[in-house]
């Protein structure tokens, strides 16, 4: 009861008023992260890819003045790729590298950037992606609660064997591993190779065994793989294109403050100083690969033309796969590609 007799000692203006400061002060509160955002990945030590998130989380203190950091899990503390992307979605991690291909479960236009021989050079790649598709697919992005923040080039895909590959015909009725991806899937198709589809893992004892005889990969996961130990001949086709998404969870991302993006933003490596990081690591794996036996096969310009003109006849038929507006988006990147041709050299 005394409680009740020293509330009617105290004044009812004072304590309306208090309580619509207390109401004030909690409504202008903005959600703040305890912790600093979890960051996954999945490369190696030493690798470009390891780099470009040290230069990342480097630039976030940078940028900040030691305010904030990010969680490094890149080295693929987070697990596979599929499980780093889950955990994307539910707000467990809050940034993340993922590839196009993965990316695509949740913006299934994604598949054509894989369609064969799509773009003629990385440098006319560089410009549709950076100039043209990163703003136009942002939105479809958001609407999957996904904030895509730059570009994290894998390089060319090319084709590995325990065989030489000099033209089509050496890949009929081989056993030739791939991907779930639909362009993958239609290419080898196309190239009458019998399609093979296992995890990346299972690749090596498979080729140990026959299971499989190749496949497709980039030259950065296919040293990293060590796939080089079981396959010794590397066609250079450079049949299609990859890439992965700097991608942020959009819950996360709408919790920070205007100045807090503008950091996080600022610290994502530029995609082209990435681009020539990667490049020059692929450039040196091939040059040691090959002195040390790899059989590093580089096609004519004649046999290229034929590999160009039996991909690029599946174009049509991935799209109609895709579905959705892959029609949209293959058009606008023709646009774009046209807009590469016109620039001002």
């Amino acid at each position: 009861m005394w409680f009740v007799s020293e509330m009617k000692s105290v004044n009812p203006i004072l304590i309306v008023r208090s309580l619509l400061f207390v109401c004030a002060l909690v409504f202008s509160i903005q959600p703040v992260w305890a912790e600093p955002p979890k960051v996954a990945g999945f490369a190696a030590p030493g690798t470009a890819g390891e780099v470009y998130w040290q230069r990342f989380a480097d630039a976030v203190k940078d940028l900040s003045g030691d305010r904030l950091d990010a969680a490094l899990m890149v080295l693929g503390e987070a697990g596979p790729e599929e499980t780093q992307f889950s955990g994307l979605r539910r707000n467990r991690l809050q940034m993340a590298g993922i590839s196009t291909g993965t990316l695509g479960l949740a913006v299934p236009e994604l598949a054509i950037l894989r369609a064969p021989f799509l773009f003629e050079s990385i440098e006319e790649a560089s410009f549709v992606l950076d100039e043209y598709l990163l703003d136009s697919l942002s939105q479809r992005f958001a609407e999957k609660d996904l904030v895509l923040l730059s570009w994290m080039m894998d390089g060319w895909m090319d084709l590995y064997a325990t065989f030489p590959i000099r033209q089509i015909a050496d890949l009929r009725d081989r056993k030739m591993r791939v991907s779930a991806d639909d362009s993958a899937l239609l290419f080898m198709a196309a190239l009458d190779a019998d399609v093979i589809q296992i995890p990346l893992s299972d690749v090596i004892p498979g080729m140990q065994t026959g299971l499989v005889e190749g496949g497709e990969q980039s030259t950065q996961i296919f040293a990293l793989a060590g796939l080089d130990a079981v396959a010794r001949h590397f066609a250079l086709t450079h049949h299609s294109y990859s890439t992965a998404g700097v991608v942020a969870n959009k819950a996360w991302w709408d919790s920070l403050s205007d100045d807090d993006k503008a950091v996080y933003r600022g610290a994502v490596p530029n995609a082209a100083w990435y681009r020539g990081l990667v490049l020059e690591q692929n450039e040196l794996y091939l040059e040691r690969a090959e002195a040390a036996g790899l059989n590093v096969l580089y096609p004519t310009e004649q046999e290229q033309r034929t590999w160009r003109a039996k991909g690029q006849r599946i174009h049509a038929d991935l799209i109609d796969k895709i579905g959705g507006d892959a029609a949209d988006v293959y058009a606008e990147i023709m646009g774009a590609k046209k807009a590469f041709a016109d620039r001002p050299q």
